[in-house]
Order: structure tokens, then C-alpha cells, then sequence
């Protein structure tokens, strides 16, 4: 049996989250793919991962990965691998032992909360096998000392909300304080509430709602104003520091004409699929869909996505599309509320279009640079998992 698009994940692994104004490439400024040649414990190929960098002064150029999945229905298990990549050198180093935490997929991942840590939270088993199969639970990796702890449910400053956290397939938005950038606040968007048959259809399967991590309380939903998105997972979520916002684009929902009695085999149609835009305040907490003008990107998920303030704007690459994985660069513009299609550099390769991939964002003097790891090219049929690493360059609008 098939797996249909939208039951892979994109996972956001980005600390340099901020927005970017339309503008014209040059040969200076075109932006460009280039394969990274990997070294050490090279991970095997899969998709549905998580990944994100720790909080730590010492070592801030090091990513973490853990889970995902391999295979495709029905022998499509979960796993548990867990790997760091070092950036100066880009070398693996396979971290797993007999302590990791059971094996799921689609795991959100963030930096602390305490020094030197790297937190999982939430994450899923597998889709139909008939029971619901998901992890309302967070561990932290300590990196000097290589332990995993569980943060315990019945401690008032640790976990918090289990429901807040139970989920998959979230768009998870850090947001640094701006007068102490080590300090950070991390959100939570929409997802996947269950793994039961039909799960899209059913109350909790696809959530709308926003979960905050505070240190002193651990997990909570935030109440919001206005109007808010679809129930949807898979979005692709980035913070604006110019508006103080976070910025939420497509994912994979429910079509309009779709409910609880829609049959499995019609909810992953053409409607399934968003490219909408919306904008939540960090001040206010309101909710407003931005409408750009102009020309739109084509409605997907798993879409990878960084801002950028020198020209404040959003940047988004590929996802997966009701009928196919895309590879294409699309900025949008804060100021303008208009997205344009970009050109890559005439020499620049392009990344096999992937779903399931993980995704990550280094901030340079010159420049942004995309990191795109893992996935695979097809929708859960035959296909190829990957474990090839690219870089897109974005030059910064100094």
C-alpha cells in the first residue's frame, strides 16, 4: 500500500530564525547549490528524522539527529539513531546506545533548556497500525556528559502540558530574546495529534494550536485571538523579528469540502495541500492571514524555510506537492507581501527534490547558508532513501 505525500515531515532545525524585501540577482547575489562531502559515522539513508543544534557556547557548531523511519509500508519500522555532525568539518558521530529513547519519527527537537543540552519532544510511531502510537513525553541530552534524562511528568518545572506536546510533524519556531540572544523561547505549531486510521478526519489528528516551553513551567498551550489556520501539519513556521511574529506557510490539512466522514482514500486530493501565509503576534498573540498579491508558490509541505533580515524576507526551497516533490526557490518579501520566484547561479546544481528531509541554518558574515540532509524521492513507493548533505549560499543584502 501506498504512503501517501503528506505522511512524511520536514524537520525544522533553525536557531538563525528571523524574516527578508524583493529584490534582483546579480552575479553577486544569486544564490547556489553545492553537494558537502561527509566524513566519519556517515548516517544510513532515511527520512521523518528530527535535528537541531544544542545550547552550548562552546560547541555551537554541532547538529544533533535523531529518529525517523526506513522503509515503506507495511515494513516501514521507526528508529532511534542518534548522530551529531560537526560543521567545521562535517564529520559524523554516531551517538547511539542501549539508554537512547525508543525509536518514533517526525520528533521535534530544541536547543536546551538546560547549558549544553538538546532536547526531543513529542514525536510518533507508525501510521496504520490500527492503534495510536505517540510519545507526550521530552528528553534531554546532556553533550558533555553523553547521558539522556527524561523530564518527568509530575515535576511542576519540567514537562508541563503532556497534551501540549503530544505531537508530530510541527513547526517548532525558536525565538532568541533580543537583548540575551542565549536565551530563547520555543513554540510549537499545528501537527500530527494521533496515528489512528484516518487520523486527518478524526478530532485530534491534525492540531492548530501553539504550545510554548517556559523553564519554569514546562509545556503549555498559549491562548490566541482572531481567526487562525486550518488544523494542519507539516507547515513550515519562521520568526520575524521586525514584526515580532512568527510567520506560518502551507502544510497539509484537510481539504474545505472535507470532514469526519470523508472517506481514507479521498484526503489526500489537490485540496489537501496549502500554500496560505499567516502571521502570529508575539505581542498580542493575534492571528492574521497575509494575503500575499502576485504570483504564489504552488501549495505544499516539508517545506525547508530561514528569513532574512538584511533584506527582510522569507526564503522557502522544494516541499511536496499533491503531485509531486518540488525543487524550487521562492523569497518572500515582508515589506511587499509578495513572494517572487528566484533564479539559482547558471552553474548551480540542484538537491534531488525529497520528502522527509531534515533541515538546518548557519548564519556567516557574507551570508545564509541552507543545510539539506536525509529523505527520500518518493511518496512512500518505490523510490530512494537518501543521506547526501547540500548547501544552498544565500549572499546577504549588505
Amino acid at each position: 500500500m501506498k504512503m501517501p505525500l503528506a505522511m512524511k515531515t520536514l524537520t525544522l532545525a533553525v536557531l538563525l530564525l528571523t524574516a527578508a524585501t524583493a529584490f534582483t540577482v546579480s552575479a553577486d547575489t544569486a544564490p547556489y547549490w553545492e553537494p558537502i562531502a561527509q566524513n566519519g559515522d556517515i548516517p544510513e539513508p532515511l527520512w521523518e528524522a528530527g535535528a537541531s543544534f544544542a545550547r552550548s557556547n562552546s560547541n555551537p557548531n554541532v547538529i544533533y539527529r535523531f529518529g525517523g523511519q526506513v522503509g515503506a509500508f507495511p515494513n516501514d519500522p521507526t528508529r532511534n539513531d542518534f548522530y551529531a555532525l560537526d560543521l567545521a568539518t562535517f564529520t559524523w558521530t554516531n551517538l547511539t546506545t542501549n539508554d537512547t529513547p525508543a525509536p518514533r519519527a517526525d520528533t521535534l527537537m530544541m536547543p536546551g533548556p538546560c547549558g549544553n543540552c538538546v532536547s526531543i519532544v513529542g514525536g510518533r510511531g507508525r501510521f496504520r497500525t490500527g492503534t495510536d502510537l505517540m510519545f507526550p513525553e521530552m528528553w534531554s541530552y546532556h553533550v558533555n556528559s553523553g547521558q539522556w534524562e527524561e523530564v518527568a511528568a509530575s515535576d511542576p518545572e519540567g514537562l508541563g502540558d503532556p497534551f501540549a506536546i503530544r505531537r508530530s510533524s510541527a513547526s517548532v519556531v525558536v525565538v532568541p530574546d533580543a537583548k540575551h540572544p542565549q536565551k530563547k523561547t520555543v513554540y510549537a505549531f499545528g501537527g500530527v495529534g494521533n496515528t489512528l486510521p484516518a487520523f486527518p478526519t478524526t478530532p485530534t489528528g491534525l492540531r492548530n494550536d501553539v504550545a510554548v516551553y517556559d523553564k519554569d513551567t514546562g509545556w503549555s498551550l498559549v491562548p490566541t485571538l482572531g481567526s487562525e489556520p486550518a488544523p494542519r501539519a507539516w507547515a513550515t513556521g519562521v520568526y520575524d523579528p521586525g514584526t515580532n511574529s512568527i510567520l506560518i506557510f502551507g502544510g497539509y490539512r484537510l481539504g474545505e469540502d472535507q470532514g469526519p466522514t470523508t472517506p481514507p482514500f479521498e484526503i489526500f486530493g489537490p485540496t489537501n495541500w496549502e500554500n496560505d501565509l499567516w502571521s502570529l503576534s508575539l505581542d498580542t498573540f493575534l492571528w492574521t492571514e497575509l494575503e500575499p498579491a502576485g504570483p504564489l508558490p504552488k501549495p505544499r509541505d516539508n517545506v525547508p524555510a530561514f528569513v532574512d533580515t538584511t533584506r527582510n524576507g522569507m526564503v522557502i526551497f522544494g516541499g511536496q506537492a499533491f503531485d509531486e516533490l518540488l525543487s524550487d526557490l521562492w523569497f518572500y518579501s515582508v515589506a511587499d507581501n509578495t513572494w517572487t520566484e528566484m533564479a539559482l547561479d547558471p552553474g548551480s546544481p540542484v538537491p534531488p527534490a525529497r520528502v522527509g528531509a531534515i533541515y538546518f541554518v548557519r548564519e556567516t558574515a557574507t551570508a545564509y547558508e541552507l543545510y539539506l540532509h536525509s529523505g527520500s524521492t518518493s511518496d512512500g513507493g518505490p523510490g530512494a532513501f537518501l543521506n547526501d548533505l547540500w548547501r544552498l549560499t544565500w549572499p546577504k543584502g549588505l
